[in-house]
């Protein structure tokens, strides 16, 4: 019981009905699984990349291994997992932020979609971008845990926000919050397997395979999202803010989206 206590999973369940409250109180439509509504503009290839995006993603900062040769950034792959991390606290500090953390992204989300809800244009970009940056910066203080240094939290930091802009994207997408949080979840559930749940979090020796990781890692997803606000992958995010706004108008909004 401790282990769910102490590691912040009721709390994270807590925060997770605040936000419930929260969202209803700023005039939003909450909802962890928001009801699919057939739309035109919908299209099972673009969910099916969505979800393979996603996953590549994360077996890539799961998995990928760097040393010396610069080619280990590109191909380099290997798998610890321990029987010995196979315990309730592995578990448990991984369903912690995979909860809370994506309940404060909405929390931002919502806030930033209400804050430029009248600049159309420019609102999706901005709360997706935003919101991934400040998912980064909400890993600055990890810097001393467990042995983490300093340079290993700044590449943490840059590192999780291409994540952070992936998942977002993943859930105006789909409008399914559960979606990124069990990837956040199965993100630090693998690391925890291999390395343990109070071990550092993140390692840099300073090598170019390095560098070059931690451009893969916010670069590649950061085309991505960028691919994913045009056309009508764009008018189906469009008509899920719009339900998350409660906005009356959205269909007029999405045949004009839609056009682009």
């Amino acid at each position: 019981m401790h282990s769910v206590t102490g590691q912040g999973v009721i709390a994270a369940l807590a925060l997770l009905i605040i936000a419930c409250f929260l969202g209803k109180a700023w005039g939003c439509h909450f909802n962890p699984n928001l009801k699919f509504i057939k739309s035109r503009n919908f299209q099972i290839s673009t969910f099916i990349l969505l979800l393979a995006f996603a996953t590549l993603d994360l077996f890539y900062n799961a998995f990928s291994v760097t040393d010396k040769q610069i080619w280990t950034a590109f191909f380099y792959f290997s798998s610890d997992i321990q029987a010995k991390y196979f315990t309730l606290p592995s578990l448990t500090s991984a369903i912690e932020p995979g909860i809370l953390e994506e309940t404060e992204r909405y929390l931002m989300i919502l806030i930033f979609l209400t804050g430029f809800k009248y600049a159309r244009k420019w609102r999706l970009p901005i709360t997706v971008y935003a919101s991934g940056i400040l998912f980064g910066l909400s890993h600055a203080g990890n810097v001393g845990w467990n042995g983490e240094t300093f340079s290993a939290t700044i590449a943490q930091v840059i590192g999780v926000m291409g994540s952070g802009f992936l998942w977002a994207v993943l859930y105006l997408y789909t409008g399914k919050l559960w979606l990124p949080m069990l990837y956040h979840f199965l993100m630090d559930y693998l690391a925890n397997l291999q390395s343990g749940w109070n071990s550092a979090g993140w390692t840099f020796s300073g090598y170019a395979s390095d560098y070059i990781q931690e451009i893969l890692m916010v670069g590649v997803p950061l085309v991505f999202t960028i691919w994913m606000m045009y056309g009508k992958r764009r008018a189906v995010i469009e008509e899920n803010v719009d339900r998350l706004l409660n906005l009356k108008d959205s269909k007029f909004i999405n045949k004009k989206v839609s056009r682009n």
